[in-house]
């Protein structure tokens, strides 16, 4: 995190160079140059990037946190897309659900 704030700020250093004095930085936010910053390292193929793998070990660590057995053996299956799992939607519409079926003994059932 550290290396891409330093990307950033250098970044930031170097646009308001490119600009000249005739541009102010008062006209835009915080949010916005930063997000400009990320845009031109994006396109000088500064921007690290963490990949797919990365993500898939971050959503195993999430499993992590549910409670041994069902639950957790469920949010691996979704995770890695093991067994009975559908995936609907995209992250461009506002996220992925994935959906998992898988029998439970009658033991595990919630009783009424």
């Amino acid at each position: 995190m550290m290396a891409f704030a330093r990307i950033a700020s250098v970044v930031l250093l170097l646009s308001y160079a490119a600009l000249g004095s005739s541009y102010s930085f008062a006209q835009t936010s915080p949010s916005e140059r930063e997000a400009a910053a990320a845009a031109q390292a994006k396109r000088q193929g500064k921007l690290p990037t963490k990949g797919d793998e990365q993500y898939q070990k971050n959503a195993l660590q999430r499993c992590e946190r549910q409670p041994e057995g069902t639950a957790r053996d469920a949010c691996v299956k979704r995770v890695t897309a093991a067994g009975d799992t559908t995936t609907r939607g995209s992250v461009e519409g506002g996220g992925k659900m994935r959906t998992n079926t898988m029998q439970v003994p009658a033991t595990d059932a919630p009783k009424n």
